[in-house]
């Protein structure tokens, strides 16, 4: 049986506030895959775009899923592109289920907000809807593979974590 939740989606999809939630009522550890690469490397994500590129970040990014995927009993929050490498979710599924939280692009802008995410700052809000609406577009058909997918728009996220909490039920 699996004993890892991935959790996988778009940036401001929820997946780290659902899952500390989640992470807590399995009894579980939550790991965000941004925040290790950034303890691991000792550098903020957005430095690591701005000096060494965007392909530095995604080899330490699978490097970073290579190590956490050997660990069992934790919830998992994925940086929004790791569902696009295969590889890395291969690793992922080896011992975890997977769940995409989702929502809609106006929604992933509102909560965003002014953020500094790399692929999002100094932007007008009209250029980060644009933004957002490609990337999605790119995405979307990766994030369906998930084996349970939660549209987040109009749930909380312990609304999230009972629907997951469900799912589970019926899996095990």
């Amino acid at each position: 049986m699996k004993s890892n939740i991935v959790l996988i989606g778009f940036m401001g999809s929820g997946k780290s506030i659902t899952g500390k939630l989640l992470a807590y009522r399995l009894g579980y550890s939550f790991v965000d895959t941004d925040t290790a690469i950034e303890q691991e490397y000792k550098t903020k994500i957005k430095d690591m775009f701005a000096k060494e590129g965007e392909a530095i970040f995604r080899q330490r990014e699978t490097a970073t899923i290579q190590k956490l995927a050997q660990k069992s009993h934790q919830v998992i929050s994925t940086g929004g592109g790791v569902a696009t490498k295969e590889t890395d979710m291969q690793e992922l599924r080896k011992n975890g289920i997977v769940i995409a939280l989702t929502a809609m692009p106006h929604t992933i802008l509102k909560r965003t907000g002014n953020d500094k995410r790399p692929l999002l700052a100094k932007k007008s809000n009209e250029e980060r809807l644009k933004t957002i609406i490609e990337l999605m577009a790119k995405r979307t058909p990766f994030y369906k593979k998930a084996d349970l997918i939660i549209k987040t728009d109009d749930t909380t996220p312990l609304q999230n974590v009972e629907i997951i909490m469900k799912y589970l039920k019926g899996v095990k």
